[in-house]
């Protein structure tokens, strides 16, 4: 009974050094059918996952589970900014805890792709104070502006949306939001998910993404 006991928390402690080894930003890219050339990026925190793909403008949202060198990610899919649309699978193995190599496979479309992902971590800022400021969009059809003091968002767009919540620090590059949109008609309510801060040209490029049980929102500011 003991050994069974010992055996247990030792499997306990390798499964969750190998998820803290995975927690991060992981970038790269993969293909539809075997057509095209499609960028991705995912966030991990332990079992939580958060993910897009912007030539692609699909949001996902769910779990991934490590063991030894196999992963899997379960992930619900959204359209950019819009409904969820289907469900997605992507299975590989690890590759000295920098490299996911795999492939994926979408529910109801039969869709399927070859996925490789690298952990990055020289182009991505730590959390920390960066966070706090004024951020004004990039890249969107409707401008967008966000002051985020002490943690706390508040912003606005030219539609007349409004934005509350919170962003905090939930693992060294990865922040976890909490936003609500209000008077904005049918994508009012409440978002959770995650954010990073990219460098890309000697700027700090802010990305949200996040999902509610209807809608998706991606967001870039700088």
């Amino acid at each position: 009974m003991k050994k069974s006991k010992k055996i247990a928390i030792m499997l306990f402690a390798t499964l969750t050094n190998i998820s803290l080894a995975s927690d991060g930003i992981w970038q790269g890219v993969f293909d539809i059918n075997g057509h095209g050339r499609y960028d991705f990026t995912g966030l991990v925190n332990n079992q939580d996952v958060t993910a897009y793909t912007e030539k692609a403008k699909v949001v996902y949202e769910g779990k991934i589970s490590i063991i030894e060198e196999d992963f899997i990610w379960n992930l619900k899919m959204y359209i950019q900014d819009g409904t969820m649309f289907g469900t997605a699978v992507i299975k590989g193995k690890v590759i000295d805890n920098s490299i996911m190599s795999g492939k994926w496979s979408t529910k109801p479309a039969k869709d399927y792709g070859n996925i490789y992902l690298i952990k990055k971590d020289k182009d991505i800022e730590d959390v920390g104070k960066q966070i706090n400021k004024e951020w004004f969009s990039i890249n969107s059809k409707v401008k967008q502006s966000i002051i985020i003091e002490k943690n706390k968002i508040l912003g606005n767009d030219e539609n007349g949306c409004n934005y509350y919540g919170n962003i905090n620090n939930l693992n060294k590059k990865i922040y976890k939001v909490k936003l609500e949109i209000a008077s904005c008609g049918v994508s009012d309510g409440v978002y959770n998910g995650m954010a990073h801060i990219e460098k890309q040209e000697k700027k700090s490029i802010l990305k949200i993404n996040a999902t509610n049980q209807n809608f998706s929102l991606f967001m870039i500011f700088e």
